[in-house]
C-alpha cells in the first residue's frame, strides 16, 4: 500500500466501537481504563528498511495518556516508553501499557526515534529542546509555548524544519477540512466577518486554572482554526474578560481583523454548568459575499442517558475510546506525524504555524492586561 493509498483509506474511515465520556479528561484526575485496550493491528512497511517508528510519550497526565493509548492503534508506531515526574503516572503506564516508565525525557531518548510531548504548557520548551538536540522527531502538544519568544527558541533548536510538528488536532477534523476546502476554493467570495467560539464546563477549568488561562487552554484552538480555514493572517484588535470563578479571566471575548479586511470575534469560557449534557459548546460561522458557512464543533452527536442518572453527550470526534478500526482526530494527527517521520516527508504542522497561533493568544492576553502587544 502506498502512502497516498493509506491516506485515502484513513480519511474515509469513521469513528466506531467503544466510546467514553471526556468529562474528566481535563480535571487533573487520572483517566480511568475505559473499554478494551487499543491493540496493534499489524505492520506496514514504510520507508527504506523501516517498518515502525519507536515513540515515547513525555508527560502522561490526562492528555499524555490519550496519546499513549492512541499510539498503540497506529500500525506504523511502536510505543516503547513514557517519561513523567509523577510516580503515580509512571505506575499507570507500566500497569496499563506495559512499557518502561522513567522520570525524565533524557532517560528515554536512547530508546526512541520520536517523542510526543504532552507535559504542562510551561514545560514544553525544555523537553522539546532536549529531544531535538538528541536528533528525535517531536510532536509537541499545543500551545507550542506560552510566548512567541519561547517559540523562537524552540524553532532555533530544530536540526531541520521537519523535525517538529505542533499538535493542532482540529486540523485533522473532517468537518474542519471540508469547510476549509470550500473557503479556500473562493466559492464563498470575499469573507466579511467570522465568529468562532469554544466553551466548556466549570469542572474542566477547576482542574487547571491555577496554571493556565481560558485563552491559552481553549483560545489556542480557535487562533489556529481561523488561520487554517481562511488562509489569512489574524491581528488582535481588542479583548475583554471577566473573572467570576478563578484568579484569571474565566470569560474572554476578543476581536480580530484579517489581513484582507474581514473582521471576527473569538469567545472562550469555562463557565458552563457541569450538569449541561454536552460539556463542549464550540463552532465557527463565516459570512461572505455569496453566503454563509456554519460548523458545529460541539460534542453532541451521541447521547448517553443513564437509567436513574444524568445524561451526557459522548465525544465521537476528538479522542473517544473504542476498539480497533475507525478513526478519530487524535489518531489521525498521530498517524500524520508517524507517516512524515518514516517517509521523511514534510511536517504536517510546522513550528511557524504553532508560533502564529501563540502570537494571537499572547496578544489577547496583553489586551486583557491593558498592555501593548509584545510585537511580532
Amino acid at each position: 500500500m502506498t502512502t497516498a493509498d493509506h491516506r485515502s483509506r484513513r480519511s474515509g474511515a469513521r469513528c466506531g466501537g467503544e466510546f467514553a465520556s471526556c468529562a474528566a479528561r481535563n480535571t487533573g484526575v487520572q483517566l480511568s481504563e475505559l473499554g478494551t485496550h487499543l491493540a496493534f493491528v499489524g505492520t506496514q512497511q514504510w520507508g527504506p528498511g523501516v517498518d515502525r517508528l519507536r515513540v515515547g510519550v513525555v508527560g502522561v497526565g490526562v492528555q499524555g495518556q490519550l496519546h499513549a493509548r492512541a499510539l498503540r492503534d497506529v500500525r506504523q508506531a511502536e510505543l516503547v516508553a513514557v517519561a513523567d515526574v509523577s510516580p503515580r503516572n509512571r505506575e499507570w503506564a507500566e500497569t496499563h501499557l506495559g512499557v518502561r516508565a522513567v522520570p525524565d525525557v533524557v532517560d528515554l531518548l536512547d530508546q526512541v526515534d520520536a517523542v510526543s510531548i504532552c507535559t504542562p504548557d510551561h514545560l514544553h520548551e525544555d523537553a522539546t529542546l532536549a529531544a531535538l538536540a538528541a536528533g528525535k522527531r517531536v510532536l509537541l502538544e499545543k500551545p507550542m509555548a506560552l510566548s512567541r519568544a519561547s517559540c523562537d527558541r524552540i524553532i532555533a533548536g530544530r536540526p531541520d524544519p521537519d523535525a517538529l510538528m505542533i499538535g493542532h488536532v482540529l486540523r485533522f477534523d473532517p468537518r474542519v477540512r471540508r469547510l476549509r476546502e470550500v473557503v479556500r476554493s473562493g466559492e464563498l467570495g470575499d469573507i466579511w466577518h467570522v465568529k468562532v467560539w469554544r466553551c466548556t464546563s466549570q469542572a474542566v477549568g477547576e482542574g487547571i486554572w491555577d496554571r493556565t488561562s481560558v485563552a491559552w487552554f481553549l483560545g489556542i484552538h480557535d487562533a489556529d482554526l481561523l488561520r487554517f480555514v481562511t488562509g489569512r493572517e489574524v491581528e488582535v484588535t481588542g479583548a475583554v474578560g471577566r473573572k467570576v470563578l478563578s484568579p484569571s479571566h474565566d470569560v474572554v471575548h476578543a476581536t480580530v481583523r484579517f489581513d484582507d479586511g474581514a473582521i471576527g470575534t473569538m469567545e472562550n469560557n469555562w463557565t458552563l454548568p457541569h450538569s449541561r449534557p454536552s460539556r463542549a459548546d464550540a463552532g465557527l460561522r463565516i459570512v461572505g459575499e455569496h453566503g454563509i458557512l456554519e460548523m458545529n464543533l460541539s460534542h453532541n452527536d451521541l447521547l448517553y442517558a443513564h437509567r436513574g442518572g444524568a445524561a451526557s453527550f459522548m465525544d465521537t470526534y476528538f479522542w473517544p475510546s473504542r476498539d480497533g478500526g475507525g478513526a478519530y482526530n487524535l489518531r489521525s494527527e498521530l498517524e500524520a506525524f508517524v507517516d512524515a517521520a518514516l517517509t521523511g516527508g514534510p511536517t504536517p504542522v510546522s513550528g511557524e504555524e504553532g508560533r502564529a497561533a501563540v502570537t494571537v493568544v499572547e496578544d489577547i492576553e496583553a489586551a486583557l492586561a491593558g498592555d501593548p502587544p509584545p510585537g511580532n
